[in-house]
């Protein structure tokens, strides 16, 4: 059930990038990077499966990301 909890946690720290702040995209995959930490110590590989997605998805956005 905590992945689940996990899993929602991180796409809503995906939303949340978009209030514009770059530095969002950096928080969220040093989140990201937690979860992969805490899915493998506890053995919850279902966590994986969207903490990884978003880790390509974070570097890629911030990559694109151009400020005004």
């Amino acid at each position: 059930m905590i992945d689940y909890v996990a899993g929602l946690s991180e796409l809503t720290g995906l939303w949340l990038v978009g209030s514009k702040k770059r530095i969002g995209f950096i928080l969220n995959i040093l989140g990201c990077i937690i979860w992969i930490y805490v899915a493998f110590s506890n053995k919850i590989y279902g966590l994986l499966l969207v903490v990884i997605p978003a880790i390509i998805i974070n570097f890629r956005n911030f990559k694109k990301w151009k400020p005004k």
